[in-house]
């Protein structure tokens, strides 16, 4: 099953993207949202290798041109930061989320858009008609919805 992580502090500049746990040189945005009614979606845009920008379902499409790097953090500087990790073949019923390196049970909902800057192009926005709650400037938005024993929700920040 494909694997998409995110570690991060909550700041852009200390965020990086992994697919099956290779960090990903060049992404350009992130946008999940999976809840409970059944809404999943999962994009990301980079550049590739070939210079051309690609936009992409994260658990169901070949990342092609696809470039990696190498780690931008080493053992000491991810102790300070959180892992999200979503494990998933594009189905909801058959999707796991971890929080640093805890299973979630619970999960109303999870939304992460990340847009560390601003495109010429409309971005992911442009893949689900111009939707209105997705940013078109540079944004970090990581929150996850938990439903409680007592029926109540609560959100957190992922990050």
């Amino acid at each position: 099953m494909p694997e998409f992580s995110i570690e991060s502090n909550g700041r852009i500049e200390k965020t990086a993207v992994y697919y099956n746990g290779e960090q990903l040189a060049g992404v350009r945005e992130v946008f999940i949202n999976i809840d409970e009614q059944g809404a999943f979606d999962a994009v990301v845009q980079y550049l590739g290798e070939d210079g051309q920008l690609y936009t992409k379902q994260i658990f169901t499409d070949y990342f092609e041109h696809v470039r990696m790097r190498e780690p931008s953090f080493d053992e000491d500087e991810a102790r300070s930061l959180h892992l999200l990790m979503i494990s998933s073949e594009g189905d909801l019923n058959d999707t796991v989320v971890y929080r640093d390196g805890e299973e979630q049970f619970g999960i109303v909902s999870l939304l992460v858009h990340m847009k560390p800057t601003s495109n010429t192009s409309s971005g992911i926005r442009g893949w689900f008609g111009g939707r209105n709650d997705i940013a078109d400037t540079t944004e970090f938005k990581a929150l996850i919805t938990y439903r409680n024993d007592d029926d109540t929700l609560s959100t957190e920040g992922i990050f």
